[in-house]
């Protein structure tokens, strides 16, 4: 557990081709099922202190009790996952770590007061989220999710689908409803 950001619950990558890396990983790497959110759009979004309309594909599947996550952005505008992958061209490594916190303000306050600056933040339907990069290393991000009622419904029935997958119906539309 990190005392700054919580338990590091989930991994995050930036992708291009959003159904070429579900196939793989579900194919491949045995990971699944899929819950995929398109065309997401965020109601508040800012990067670096600028607000952006953002759009976007989401993917969330768990192995064991970590959850990875994917990301293909839609809208055209400068982005925290727009400037990921000018800087890994071709590529698709790590992007951010995730902690899902009761408190999520005092996660943010803690960060800030270890020098980690925000990159992007916003609020999803279901709840406000934080990157953050600190300047001794900006390829280290962690994203700050407030782990409300909603989300926490979200994520036990996307890991539940996992501990139980035997591999069909590999890649789901639609998030699980929030049963709160």
């Amino acid at each position: 557990m990190s005392r700054i950001f919580g338990d590091i619950r989930q991994a995050g990558y930036v992708v291009k081709d959003i159904d070429a890396h579900l196939r793989f990983l579900s194919d491949k790497a045995g990971i699944g099922p899929w819950f995929v959110a398109r065309n997401a759009v965020l109601p508040v979004c800012r990067y670096r202190g600028r607000e952006i309309r953002m759009e976007m594909h989401a993917a969330l599947a768990n192995s064991g009790t970590h959850q990875i996550e994917l990301i293909q952005q839609v809208s055209r505008e400068p982005s925290i996952y727009t400037e990921w992958l000018a800087r890994f061209p071709g590529r698709s490594p790590l992007q951010h770590v995730s902690s899902w916190e009761e408190d999520f303000d005092g996660a943010v306050d803690r960060a800030r007061d270890k020098g980690w600056v925000m990159i992007q933040e916003g609020r999803s339907a279901y709840g406000p989220f934080a990157y953050l990069e600190h300047p001794d290393d900006p390829d280290v991000v962690f994203e700050i999710t407030r782990k409300g009622p909603e989300r926490r419904s979200i994520f036990e029935q996307i890991a539940a689908a996992a501990a139980g997958w035997d591999g069909t119906d590999p890649i789901r539309e639609g998030w699980p409803k929030a049963q709160v």
